[in-house]
């Protein structure tokens, strides 16, 4: 399999915004006070997006570099576990849903963002030798899918919009 410089150089600029992305939306205050944790995932619209545009292999690099630096970066390296395990379960979900060809981008984004926060919460759960943390599965769920169909609307919108030459490297 050849790989091109063309595939390279933008998968280092999705894997860049999705950084900036996610280092960004840990300075936000959090959306939902009493979940403190509970992001948007903005990287992973850009994640989908690799999907679409790189394939599975760019995208999954994406995911990795993302999930193990932008913890680093904001100085809680901990995250690190959660955001690899969200992540990479939501990019893979994300890869399969969209090979299948036969669901929107905002339900793949849905779909991608639950298995997204089923995975987190089973890390936690490990993590703290208790099942007690799946007490927060119903919030984390209804938000997740909230979050998901806005992250797969987004990667619609760029698919749609995107002139047919940026997408097809």
């Amino acid at each position: 399999m050849k790989i091109s410089a063309k595939k390279i150089a933008v998968t280092a600029l999705l894997t860049a915004l999705s950084m900036l992305l996610g280092i960004v939306e840990s300075l936000l205050p959090p959306i939902i006070p009493a979940l403190p944790f509970v992001r948007i995932g903005l990287g992973n619209a850009v994640i989908g997006f690799a999907v679409i545009v790189l394939g599975t292999p760019y995208a999954l690099t994406v995911s990795l570099i993302k999930s193990v630096t932008v913890p680093l970066i904001v100085g809680n390296p901990v995250m690190a576990i959660y955001s690899l395990a969200g992540g990479l379960i939501s990019a893979v979900v994300t890869a399969v849903l969209i090979n299948a060809d036969k669901l929107s981008l905002p339900v793949i984004g849905i779909i991608s963002s639950i298995a997204h926060n089923l995975s987190q919460i089973t890390v936690a759960a490990i993590m703290t030798s208790t099942a007690a943390v799946f007490s927060l599965a119903v919030p984390l769920l209804l938000f997740g899918a909230a979050a998901g169909f806005g992250t797969g609307t987004i990667q619609f919108l760029l698919i749609k919009t995107l002139p047919e030459k940026y997408l097809h490297l």
